[in-house]
C-alpha cells in the first residue's frame, strides 16, 4: 500500500470511529432522557408554601429550593410509603426544609373551615390524587415532621387526568384548633412512583361563623371515597396494591401499569367482591 493510500484509510477508519462515538453518545443521551423523562416531566408548588416562600425570600437560609420550589419530588404513595419521616418537608432533596422549630419559618393566617388551596404547576402530568394533612392537636413543633403527627383532613382523586396549569382544591380545615400548624399537601402521580411535597406553615385561628366539623360530604372529604380507588390504566401500581375493578377488588402481584385486572397475564389475584 502506498503512503497515500495508507493516510486516505487512516483518515476514513478515523472518521468511522468518530462516527460511531457520535451515535454512541446520542443515544445514551436519548436513553437517559427516557430514563429521567417521568421524574422530570412534572412539577408544581403550592402558593405560600414553605418552598415557595424561600423563592420570594420571605424565608431565608433554604438552600437551592429558593431556584426551584416546584421540584419537592420524592416517593409517592404516602403515608403507606412516600418518603421518610424526618424528610416529609423536603422529600429527601431540599433537606434545608427539614429544618423544624417554632420559629423557624414564617407563617400564612389561616381561620378553620373553608379554604381553597392553590397549586401552581409549571409542567403538568397524569394524576392520582391530592392529599391534604394537617398537624394534630399537641404535635411538637421543634421535631421534624412524621407520619404519627399528621392527619388527613382533604383528598381529591383524579384518576389519571393532566391537571392545567393551576388547581384549586376547596377544603374545610379543621375548625378545631389555634396556633401554629403544618399541612402538607401531597400531588401524587398516576404514571410514575412518585409525588411532589409541599409544607405550609400556618398561624390557625377559629372561624365563629364555621362549624367545628363539616357534615360529611363536603368538598375534599377524604372520607366519602371509600378505602380503595377504582383501578386506573395510567397509575403505577406495586406488590401488594389493591383496587377495586368491575366491583371486585384485586390485589397486585407485582409491579404493573395499564394491565386489567383479570386480563390473562396475571398480574392481578382476585380477593373477592366489593
Amino acid at each position: 500500500m502506498t503512503n497515500q493510500a495508507f493516510a486516505s484509510a487512516r483518515t476514513h477508519f478515523s472518521r468511522l470511529k468518530m462516527l460511531y462515538v457520535t451515535a454512541g453518545s446520542l443515544f445514551l443521551i436519548f436513553a437517559c432522557s427516557l430514563i429521567f423523562a417521568n421524574s422530570a416531566s412534572a412539577h408544581g408548588y403550592v402558593v405560600d408554601s414553605r418552598a415557595h416562600l424561600c423563592s420570594t425570600g420571605q424565608n431565608t437560609n433554604c438552600g437551592a429550593v429558593v431556584y426551584e420550589p416546584y421540584s419537592v419530588e420524592g416517593r409517592g404513595d404516602f403515608p403507606e410509603i412516600g418518603v421518610p419521616d424526618g424528610k416529609i418537608a423536603s422529600a429527601g432533596v431540599f433537606l434545608e426544609l427539614d429544618e423544624q422549630s417554632s420559629t423557624r419559618w414564617s407563617k400564612v393566617n389561616m381561620t378553620g373551615g373553608e379554604h381553597t388551596f392553590h397549586w401552581k404547576l409549571v409542567a403538568n402530568h397524569s394524576t392520582n390524587t391530592w392529599d391534604y394533612y394537617i398537624t394534630k392537636k399537641g404535635w411538637d413543633p421543634n421535631s421534624p415532621l412524621k407520619r404519627s403527627d399528621l392527619e388527613l383532613f382533604c383528598r381529591y382523586v383524579d384518576d389519571g387526568a393532566i391537571p392545567p396549569d393551576d388547581v384549586y382544591h376547596d377544603c374545610f380545615v379543621p375548625n378545631d384548633r389555634e396556633g401554629y400548624y403544618v399541612i402538607v399537601a401531597v400531588w401524587d402521580i398516576a404514571d410514575t412512583d412518585n409525588a411532589f411535597y409541599q409544607v405550609i406553615d400556618v398561624n390557625l385561628s377559629k372561624n365563629p361563623a364555621a362549624p367545628t366539623y363539616p357534615e360529611p360530604g363536603y368538598p375534599g372529604d377524604p372520607n366519602h371515597l371509600g378505602e380503595y380507588f377504582p383501578w386506573n390504566s395510567n397509575k403505577v401500581y406495586d406488590e401488594g396494591d389493591i383496587v377495586l375493578f368491575n366491583g371486585q377488588l384485586w390485589k397486585a402481584l407485582w409491579w404493573t401499569q395499564g394491565e386489567e385486572p383479570g386480563s390473562p397475564w396475571g398480574s392481578w389475584e382476585l380477593i373477592g367482591d366489593a
